[in-house]
């Protein structure tokens, strides 16, 4: 489980740079991905018509996957994104087909990968650099599905063994695991900064100064996605920090899953909700909230992703 800090000094954060070196989208190649990872095994598996097949013969004791359609957007770097995803399993032993994730062109319909992969963990290394846009089928492997779920697939008349089991899926959007925009210079004095792990997980150092009596606002990632827009459903990670016990409060970083909601159903403070007002997704945003008293509660929201409803 990440871990998070409301202090600078913990290993593996490093500080905000104002200054880098731009670079391209990552592309599956890019990333490493191999189109078909074990020709001997796959080649079993004809996905040419509207449906899936395999003979009834087909073990997989690792798993493995091949590409149907590769995928040109966004790219899968770690199973801490989310995602908008269609499954289905097909298994060999019974010849039957289940849809397991089912979205019918929702696209705020975003779930964790780490979920899907604790299920599945066979799963796992077809989904790594997967892009936007893909599809594939992967063939599960020996110990790719956990007993809870070979215990239901078998309730669903499937034989629920791994080896046997293959998931096709459809890759729709791809949320990155933290902000990724582009650095802001910020002026404003007496406000905290924050440090960001490898992963983007942030920390907040507090400075040794009064909390501010008003509102404070910076946008320190700045994002090249869209605006958000009235009624949108957003994917956000946040964190809070007591300005003046310096612990972490709330912290959807810790479950290691991102929040899905219509931005006023999150539980942010008006405050935080204002701030968010016209934001672009990728953009790392810092609120400052006084308490009325001396202290203070400070918000720092990733908006990761942003899709109308459906």
């Amino acid at each position: 489980m990440r871990k998070t800090t409301a202090v600078a000094g913990v290993l593996g954060l490093t500080a905000l740079a104002l200054v880098g070196c731009s670079s391209q989208p990552l592309t599956p190649e890019g990333c490493g991905r191999v189109a078909d990872s074990a020709p001997s095994v796959m080649g079993a598996v004809d996905a040419s018509g509207a449906s899936t097949s395999v003979p009834q013969s087909f073990v997989a004791d690792e798993a493995a996957h091949l590409d149907l359609e590769e995928g040109a957007g966004a790219v899968i770097e770690s199973i801490d994104q989310a995602a908008v995803v269609d499954i289905s399993l097909v298994d060999a032993a019974t010849g039957a087909e289940l849809p397991y994730v089912v979205t019918e062109g929702d696209e705020t319909k975003v779930v964790p990968l780490s979920a899907l992969t604790a299920q599945m963990p066979g799963l796992e290394p077809a989904l790594a650099c997967a892009g936007e846009g893909s599809r594939f089928v992967a063939a599960l492997g020996d110990g790719g599905i956990d007993e809870a779920l070979a215990a239901q697939l078998q309730q669903a008349g499937l034989s629920g063994d791994a080896s046997r089991m293959l998931a096709v899926v459809d890759v729709h959007r791809v949320l990155p695991g933290a902000a990724d925009g582009s650095p802001v210079y910020n002026a404003g004095h007496g406000l905290p900064s924050i440090v960001r792990s490898p992963e983007g997980v942030p920390g907040v150092v507090v400075p040794d100064a009064a909390a501010p009596t008003s509102t404070a606002v910076e946008t320190l990632l700045k994002g090249d996605g869209p605006a958000l827009a009235e009624g949108d459903v957003v994917t956000l990670h946040v964190q809070s920090v007591d300005w003046t016990s310096r612990s972490v409060g709330t912290s959807t970083w810790t479950r290691e899953s991102p929040a899905t909601a219509p931005l006023a159903e999150i539980g942010l403070p008006e405050e935080v909700v204002s701030a968010l007002d016209g934001a672009t997704v990728g953009s790392q945003v810092l609120v400052v909230v006084p308490d009325g008293e001396s202290g203070a509660t400070i918000w720092v929201v990733d908006l990761l992703g942003a899709a109308a409803a459906s």
